[in-house]
């Protein structure tokens, strides 16, 4: 009992932090072009996911590199999340006024559909039991606890062998840039949870969660605009007026699409268990650095593009930054997995440049450009370090 309240509290945790930096980075600019309430709470949390990642990593590698011990990096860590917890409760000051009655419409919604929101937990709970007491015995399962056990252990980064404990003479560029484990190893040190259950059951609950919010952002946008054949007003037109007992139903049975396409989802991720999909990751090795960029991460800039191609072409997107939330998304991929430094690039270039040449906005070429650069210069640094034109070494030189 003591080990699964530790995973709740800790997963809670995980997801504030991750709220926090979503607030930051898509703290709510004022201007039409915003839309008219922000960045909802499901996507700061999946972008904010991302940027904490990314944050992160331009925090460890200097010390990394520079020999630094872990106990140097969570202390500085620890200012770094303490900043940005100011910051964002100085820049959604005037959005906290707005809490209660935010939660007051939630409470209402739940009395009126108790019954959708079991189907939910359910759901998600499901898929929390499978993956926590999934059996995983694979290499790169091993090399990911005992990466953090020894980082842990040795008060150092990436110096010693996870599986021999020998010190290694230099980085390997695999993983000198993939801190992601690295940021587990803070976790357990500045805390005292165990490394296993902090990689193996918190984690795998915290992307299971925000991998089925992706979900359901994604139902969500094929519900409003593909099954019911309406879409998103564009500035200036009126959307039709609804009575208050039509906007009941039709929220209801919204959720009811939304739920549905969602288990659709869960049981194809059940099914289609081989090594040709992604399922198997995200319901095997839901913690790895792979399931996080072949489930959360591309699904993720998949809805932003779909949010993206809703607006017209002389319309402005009403997502909060939503080219920045597509950068922070590839970015942040790129210091989980050295996967996504080939995945994510190409993923952007199938989407976004047969968007940008239909709708003929021009003007965003450079803005996929910044997000293809991170994949692309970390691929390029991996292959320099094979081809042997240059290494870090673990030691001063």
């Amino acid at each position: 009992m003591k080990d699964i309240a530790v995973i709740c509290f800790t997963v809670i945790g995980n997801l504030i932090l991750y709220l926090i930096f979503g607030s930051v980075v898509l703290c709510k600019r004022k201007g039409p072009e915003e839309g008219s309430r922000g960045a909802s709470v499901p996507i700061r949390l999946i972008v904010g996911f991302f940027a904490y990642y990314t944050v992160f990593f331009l925090v460890c590698v200097p010390v990394m590199k520079f020999y630094r011990p872990l106990s140097l990096l969570a202390h500085i860590w620890l200012c770094v999340v303490t900043a940005m917890g100011i910051t964002a409760l100085l820049l959604n000051f005037r959005a906290l006024k707005k809490v209660p009655a935010v939660m007051a419409r939630a409470l209402e919604w739940i009395k009126q559909n108790p019954l959708i929101l079991a189907g939910f937990v359910i759901l998600i709970g499901v898929q929390i039991v499978l993956v926590s007491c999934t059996y995983n015995f694979t290499l790169d399962a091993a090399y990911y606890v005992a990466g953090v056990s020894t980082n842990v252990e040795t008060d150092m980064i990436n110096v010693y062998d996870p599986f021999t404990g020998a010190w290694q003479d230099h980085f390997e560029m695999r993983y000198f840039f993939a801190t992601y484990s690295v940021q587990d190893a803070v976790v357990c040190f500045l805390t005292g949870i165990s490394p296993l259950i902090l990689t193996k059951s918190v984690m795998a609950v915290v992307i299971i969660i925000l991998t089925n919010l992706v979900y359901g952002l994604i139902a969500g946008e094929l519900v409003r605009t593909g099954i019911t054949g309406t879409k998103a007003a564009a500035p200036g037109d009126e959307a039709p007026a609804l009575t208050q007992a039509e906007q009941k139903e039709g929220s209801k049975r919204e959720a009811l699409l939304i739920l549905a396409v969602m288990t659709v989802i869960f049981f194809i991720n059940v099914t289609f268990n081989t090594i040709y999909t992604s399922s198997v990751f995200l319901m095997t090795r839901t913690y790895e650095g792979k399931a996080i960029v072949g489930n959360l991460a591309v699904m993720a800039v998949f809805y932003m593009f779909i949010r993206m191609n809703e607006a017209a072409p002389s319309a402005v997107c009403t997502l909060t930054r939503p080219w920045l939330s597509v950068f922070l998304i590839c970015f942040g991929a790129s210091t989980i997995s050295s996967t996504a430094n080939m995945l994510m690039p190409v993923e952007l270039t199938v989407l976004f440049l047969p968007l940008i040449i239909r709708t003929g906005r021009y003007r965003w070429l450079p803005k996929y450009v910044l997000c293809v650069i991170p994949g692309l210069a970390l691929a390029l640094s991996f292959v320099l370090y094979v081809k042997g034109y240059f290494v870090f070494y673990t030691y001063p030189r």
